[in-house]
């Protein structure tokens, strides 16, 4: 494929030309385009602002069919028209020019937009919907009404000032107005202003999303010799000079347009570091600015005069010694100030200028696309073409999926990959749907993962779509190692939970040591990554104690090493009972379980990737199949202990022992659900390439059974009784 498919390329691409046509509208119509001209056939004052407006209209019109919250920069030319209606009438000159060209500017866009509202998704204003044409029209008629306004008070002889007061009152009645009689659109463009404000909770873990004072994104984004020096703070220096040339010059209009552009998207980009990208323009033509401001006090164009005319051969020429001398000194500091770290520049020892470019953006991890290709080959197709248009349901209803269809349930970052590579439908995406909140009790990714217990986890996923079976909501579970240690303070975050309550630093001989508490390991992304979802006993556990440092502060201090439990929990007591605050048992390591975990019975892993992220060669991505599992019943004396265990050996060659163990109930009953098939695949379901070795090995008391347990078995839920 030839070309860049991101529509943030597109959308950078076509707002800045948009603006580039409507500041040449602007400029050519200042003084020319009016009404009057208009019903005259003036060609001459007409063809040229008119020409630009329209090619402002269409560029702007394909940058909301690129991104449909592109409205925003619908909202940037209107605040322009207002500052600049009022400021013009106040010099005593004619606005009409404005109203003409953002007329035909947002006409035309409009025109682009309408074959994409639809209508069914009301005014939401991040969707294609009836925002869009709404605030299209709005902005038409409010435009048309300041040119109108500011020709009457003219005809009228009325006093200047009389202008922005009428404007901000008829604006402040025209809100109230579209309250009352549309809630929904004001709703929409209330909530559409959040975007100036920081994310907060889960979304402030999306590192796109969080402020670009965070995170050196600074000097991630415009590399600077020092951070303080960087081009994202130099070129604010070229606002007030903008601003000056401005007040100086009355035929500077456009110039009051790049300020509010340079200001909207600084606000953006303070906000959400994602704006960097847009605001990477202003930064440009601001220094661009700044650069040549600096150049004609140094008289540059002089020297460089002189230089080419002695070049060829005029004899005529006397250079400056002194002034070649200082344009030379200003080229190579402006260069060092823009250029040079533009190419070369560093964040904390890491290269990140354009010469280096080939580092920032690596290709998808072998082990996530292998991963995903995998699922495509080799589970059962879920009846519906990523490349099929699907009809929207009624107002008030649910999409209605054929029986075949299933969700993968991942973290939401992954989705794309999910659904473009593997061809399946995730529960999560990266459009922020389907993360839930264990909170709110909102099923989704970061309660199903955050979950505590399986029967936690099952309700989780039955909730997702209640009219499905829990086993079609969700068939496959993809975790990787980033869920389970980098990206968990985010999926905990999604739920509003402090990352503490299930780990913390504690610094140890001046190294910072990560501390997994209990709650961390009972964890469903803990489980099914680190122990396979079979049942683990302690590894290695500590028991802490937490007292007051005196200082404001938590001393924290281990008590006990041990992999007996019980040793663990009496040192727990025994500090209590030494007035300490709290103690608890807790673990070092992220693969070492501090407590005892039970077994997972609906979820068997059936494929791993290739690279080993731990000492004990667990994998960096694991696909787990949800299924219903068979059960194995029996009778023995009541209390008697069963456990159930079979080797597994993985895909990569990897062995691990999955066991499941229980006590026979009063009435001397015992059930265990197992989910793994000792029959190999069947040609109907997933072709799993991780399984049984052999059969189940089942000890009840003293004595030992076989057990064989069959794909059908497992897929169907059914009973196999001993």
């Amino acid at each position: 494929m030839i070309g860049f498919t991101d529509h943030c390329a597109a959308e950078v691409l076509l707002s800045t030309t948009a603006m580039l046509f409507f500041i040449l509208a602007v400029r050519s119509g200042q003084g020319k385009l009016t009404f009057a001209s208009l019903r005259g056939g003036d060609l001459a004052a007409l063809k040229r602002p008119l020409l630009y407006a329209l090619f402002a209209g269409l560029f702007l019109g394909l940058y909301i069919d690129a991104w449909a919250a592109g409205h925003l920069f619908v909202g940037i030319l209107l605040v322009f028209v207002t500052v600049q209606s009022i400021v013009d009438h106040l010099r005593g000159r004619n606005v009409e020019y404005l109203g003409i060209v953002g007329t035909v500017t947002l006409l035309i866009t409009l025109l682009l937009v309408l074959p994409f509202v639809r209508v069914y998704n009301g005014f939401g204003s991040t969707y294609y919907s009836m925002f869009q044409p709404t605030m299209l029209i709005i902005g038409i008629v409010f435009m048309l009404f300041l040119s109108f306004i500011s020709t009457l008070l003219v005809q009228r002889g009325m006093e200047r000032r009389y202008f922005p007061l009428i404007v901000f009152g008829s604006i402040a009645i025209v809100f109230v107005i579209l309250a009352v009689a549309s809630p929904q659109f004001v709703s929409s463009l209330m909530g559409g202003l959040n975007i100036f404000q920081p994310r907060t909770g889960g979304a402030a873990t999306i590192s796109e999303a969080s402020s670009i004072l965070e995170r050196y994104a600074i000097q991630r984004n415009f590399p600077g010799l020092i951070s303080f020096l960087s081009p994202f703070w130099l070129t604010l220096l070229a606002l007030p000079l903008i601003l000056h040339r401005y007040y100086r010059d009355d035929r500077r209009n456009a110039d009051m347009l790049i300020v509010v552009w340079t200001l909207m998207m600084l606000a953006l980009t303070f906000a959400q570091n994602r704006f960097a990208y847009y605001y990477a323009v202003n930064v440009a033509f601001l220094s661009g600015y700044l650069v040549s401001f600096i150049l004609e006090k140094t008289r540059f164009l002089e020297v460089e005069d002189t230089l080419i005319r002695m070049a060829k051969g005029s004899s005529k020429e006397t250079l400056d010694q002194n002034r070649l001398l200082t344009n030379v000194a200003v080229i190579v500091i402006l260069a060092m100030l823009f250029v040079y770290p533009a190419m070369f520049g560093t964040v904390q020892g890491v290269s990140i200028g354009s010469f280096h470019s080939e580092r920032h953006v690596g290709p998808l991890s072998s082990d996530w696309y292998d991963s995903v290709a995998w699922l495509q080959d080799n589970t059962p197709d879920p009846g519906m073409d990523i490349y099929t248009i699907y009809e929207h349901p009624p107002e008030g209803e649910k999409f209605s999926y054929p029986d075949s269809a299933y969700g993968i349930m991942s973290w939401w970052d992954y989705g794309h990959w999910i659904e473009t590579i593997g061809h399946r439908l995730p529960n999560a995406n990266p459009f922020q749907q389907g993360i839930g909140s264990k909170e709110t009790g909102i099923p989704g990714s970061s309660p199903f993962f955050l979950a505590q217990n399986e029967a936690e986890a099952e309700a989780v996923l039955a909730g997702l779509d209640e009219n499905r079976s829990a086993y079609s909501n969700t068939r496959y579970v993809i975790t990787d190692v980033e869920m389970a240690m980098g990206k968990f303070h985010a999926i905990a975050a999604w739920s509003n939970i402090y990352p503490g309550e299930y780990q913390f630093n504690h610094w140890q001989d001046g190294q910072p040591i990560t501390i997994y508490r209990t709650p961390y390991f009972r964890t469903m992304v803990a489980r099914l990554h680190f122990f396979d979802g079979s049942e683990a006993e302690v590894q290695e556990g500590w028991a802490m104690a937490f007292r007051s440092d005196g200082q404001g502060g938590i001393s924290v201090e281990p008590q006990k090493r041990s992999r007996n439990y019980q040793e663990l929990l009496d040192s727990v007591n025994e500090s209590l009972g030494r007035g300490y605050a709290a103690a608890e048992v807790v673990s070092q390591s992220p693969v070492m379980t501090s407590a005892p975990l039970e077994a997972l019975g609906h979820y068997r892993l059936v494929h791993e990737s290739q690279s080993s992220v731990t000492s004990n060669d667990q994998k960096y991505v694991k696909i787990f199949e949800h299924v219903p599992g068979a059960t194995i019943t029996g009778k023995a004396s009541p209390g008697t202990e069963v456990v159930i265990s079979v080797p597994i050996t993985t895909n990569r060659g990897r062995n691990f022992l999955y066991k499941q163990s229980t006590v026979a109930d009063s009435d001397g009953v015992f059930a265990l659900v197992v989910p793994y098939s000792t029959e190999g695949p069947a040609t109907w379901s997933t072709n799993f390439d991780t399984g049984p070795l052999g059969p189940y090995t089942l000890i009840v008391g003293n004595v030992q059974y076989e057990v064989r347990v069959p794909e059908g078995a497992v897929i169907a839920g059914s009973s196999i009784n001993i």
